[in-house]
């Protein structure tokens, strides 16, 4: 599903991460299998979770 996410629009995946704190780190293999950095630092990983699912809620709202 990620395979066909625009560089400029959040993984979907994130919806999945954001809602179990332990798939964090499912996500950032993910990212990473898409050649996409993610943070390392668990804190700063979740940050970053929670501003995708902003961005993806954002996005889909209307759609």
């Amino acid at each position: 599903m990620d395979q066909a996410t625009p560089a400029d629009q959040a993984l979907l995946s994130c919806l999945v991460a954001a809602g179990d704190p332990n798939i964090a780190s499912s996500y950032r293999e993910v990212a990473g299998a898409l050649g996409l950095e993610s943070p390392e630092d668990p804190s700063v990983l979740r940050d970053v979770v929670d501003a995708d699912v902003q961005q993806a809620h954002h996005y889909w709202r209307y759609r």
